[in-house]
This record gives C-alpha cells, sequence and structure tokens, in this order.
C-alpha cells in the first residue's frame, strides 16, 4: 500500500513565497532598499483603473505603512515623466539615506 505523504511540508515552503509577493517594497534581496527602513525615500508607480496610473511617493519612518502621497491618476506617459522627475529629485536629497523606485512597467494591475 503506497504511502500517503503530509501536505504539510509542501506547505512550509510554498507559504514564504507566496508571502513575499504580497508585500509592496519588500525585495527578496535583504540589502535592497525597503520601504520600511528609516530613511529609504521612495517612489512606484500603482496602477489605476481606466488604463491610468498614480504616483507614490514618500520616505520610510520605520514603520509597516509609511506615510506616502499619492498623486491623481495620470497618463502613462504623464506618470513616466513624473516618475523620472521623482526619481532624479530622491537621489540629490540628502535626508535618502537610500532610494526605492519602481517605474509602471513593474507596476501590478489595478485590484478589482
Amino acid at each position: 500500500m503506497p504511502r500517503k505523504i503530509s501536505p504539510l511540508p509542501r506547505l512550509f515552503v510554498l507559504a514564504p513565497l507566496a508571502l513575499a509577493g504580497c508585500l509592496e517594497g519588500m525585495p527578496a534581496d535583504p540589502d535592497a532598499p525597503r520601504i520600511t527602513q528609516r530613511g529609504t525615500c521612495f517612489a512606484y508607480v500603482e496602477a489605476e483603473p481606466g488604463d491610468t496610473y498614480a504616483l507614490v511617493t514618500g520616505k520610510g519612518d520605520g514603520t509597516r505603512q509609511p506615510p506616502a502621497l499619492k498623486t491623481k491618476p495620470m497618463s502613462a506617459n504623464a506618470v513616466d515623466a513624473a516618475f523620472a522627475r521623482e526619481v532624479k529629485t530622491l537621489q540629490i536629497m540628502p535626508e535618502c539615506l537610500a532610494v526605492y523606485a519602481k517605474p509602471r512597467a513593474k507596476a501590478a494591475p489595478p485590484e478589482g
């Protein structure tokens, strides 16, 4: 009679992989900037309904959800230009100890 294998070991392997994809600004590389780190400035693009995008910017304060500003929905060209300006600004700001940036090409599809 074949032995029945418990699904529990598979759960331990798959659960961390599934959770890793759920957190914005939490890269797999431990040395990469994270928005949860104090002093990390961030800018990323979120997809909005209707083929529009919003730019989210802020500075990590050590909490899981640091305060951020979100723009009104924009076209792809407008958000790309705003993102480029914002990243350029963040790279020269002395209070930004690290910069986390995610362009429109890596934006997740809108929820819903």
